[in-house]
C-alpha cells in the first residue's frame, strides 16, 4: 500500500477542520474555529499538490525528479506549517525559498562540495523556527557533505566510496536511549564530556549510568524523530550518532532533504549540461551520491510528514 493512502484520512474538510479547530484551541489562537475553517481546504489542497509531485517525480526521469521533489516537500512543509502558524502566510517575505546557491557552477564540480546559502527570507527559516524552534543565522551555510552525512541510509555509500564513517549506532526502548561508553573513545572524549554535550546539543536529560553505559530518557520518540536528536535509519529501523563529534548538534532532516533538493533541483534547471553528462557517462561518485538521495528522499519525506500529521492531530 502506497504512503499516500494514509494521507486520504486529511482529505476530508469536515474532518480537517474539526482537527484544525481542536489544535488551534490548544495554541489558543483566536477564534479557532472560524480560523480551521478559513485554513481547511487550504492545508487539504498543499497535501494533495506535495502529493501529486511525489507522484509524478516517482516515474519521471532521474534528471526531473529534483526539481519535483522540491516542489513537493515544499507544499508538505506549507500545509505543517498551517498547524503552528494559522495566519500563515501572513506576508509576501515567507513566500520565497529562503535559500540560494551559485547559479554557475565552477570547472570540476563537486557535488558534495557544493554549498547553500540561508537567507533572511522565505520558507526556510520560518519553517525552521516554527516547526523545529531553529533559529538559523542569515548567510549560514550549508555543505552537501555536511548534510547528505546526516541521512543515516547513506552510510554505507561514504563507506564504500570515500572510506569514511559517517554514523555511531546507539540503542533505544521505550524507557531510555542507551550510549555504549566506549563511544567517548571514538570521539577522543571522556564518557561525562560525551554526556555533557549530549545534554547541551541535544537536549537529551541523563537518567542513569553504569559501568558501561549511559542512559537518557526517551519518553517522547516522536520528538527525537522528528528534531532529529538521533539519526534514524528508514530502513533498517536502527538509530544513530553522527561518527564526528563536532556534528552532534540539531539539524532536522526534513530541513537536509528540503536542502538538498533545493540545490538539485537548481542544478536540473540550470546546470542541464553538468547533470545529463553525469547520469548517462556516470563519470563520478556524484552519481550514486545524488541517485540514492533521491531514492530515499521519496519514501521518507512523507513518512515523516505523516508521523508529525498523527502526532499532533492525535496527540
Amino acid at each position: 500500500m502506497s504512503i499516500w493512502n494514509f494521507y486520504s484520512s486529511f482529505h476530508s474538510a469536515q474532518t480537517v477542520q474539526r482537527l484544525l479547530t481542536k489544535h488551534y484551541q490548544k495554541l489558543n489562537v483566536h477564534e479557532p474555529e472560524q480560523t480551521s475553517y478559513q485554513n481547511c481546504y487550504t492545508f487539504i489542497y498543499f497535501l494533495k499538490h506535495g502529493e501529486n509531485y511525489y507522484k509524478m517525480a516517482d516515474t519521471a526521469p532521474i534528471m526531473i525528479k529534483p526539481v519535483l521533489a522540491f516542489y513537493g516537500i515544499s507544499q508538505l512543509i506549507k500545509a505543517l506549517l498551517l498547524t503552528v502558524d494559522a495566519h500563515y502566510p501572513s506576508s509576501s517575505a515567507v513566500l520565497s525559498h529562503g535559500v540560494s546557491t551559485r547559479k554557475r557552477k565552477k570547472h570540476n564540480y563537486n557535488f558534495l562540495k557544493d554549498e547553500v546559502k540561508v537567507q533572511k527570507n522565505g520558507l526556510y527559516r520560518h519553517a525552521a523556527l516554527n516547526l523545529f524552534q531553529l533559529n538559523h543565522t542569515p548567510g549560514e551555510k550549508f555543505s552537501m557533505d555536511s548534510l547528505l552525512k546526516r541521512i543515516p541510509e547513506l552510510s554505507d555509500l561514504y563507506q564504500f566510496h570515500l572510506q569514511i564513517p559517517t554514523t555511531i549506532p546507539i540503542e533505544t526502548n521505550d524507557t531510555f536511549i542507551i550510549v555504549h561508553k566506549e563511544i567517548a573513545n571514538r570521539y577522543c572524549i571522556t564518557s561525562k564530556r560525551l554526556a555533557e554535550i549530549l545534554q547541551s546539543q541535544l537536549h537529551w536529560m541523563l537518567s542513569n549510568e553504569d559501568v558501561d553505559s549511559l542512559y537518557f530518557s526517551h519518553s517522547a520518540e516522536f520528538h527525537y524523530l522528528w528534531k532529529s536528536s538521533y539519526l534514524f535509519n528508514f530502513y533498517n529501523k536502527q538509530y544513530y550518532l553522527p561518527a564526528a563529534k563536532e556534528d552532534i548538534k540539531l539539524m532536522p532532516e526534513v530541513l537536509i532533504h528540503y536542502l538538498v533538493l533545493y540545490n538539485l533541483s537548481m542544478i536540473s534547471r540550470y546546470e542541464t549540461e553538468w547533470l545529463y553528462d553525469l547520469m548517462y557517462n556516470h563519470h563520478s561518485d556524484d552519481y550514486v551520491f545524488i541517485h540514492q538521495f533521491m531514492e530515499i528522499t521519496l519514501k521518507k519525506i512523507p513518512w515523516l510528514t505523516l508521523m508529525y500529521l498523527n502526532h499532533i492531530f492525535n496527540g
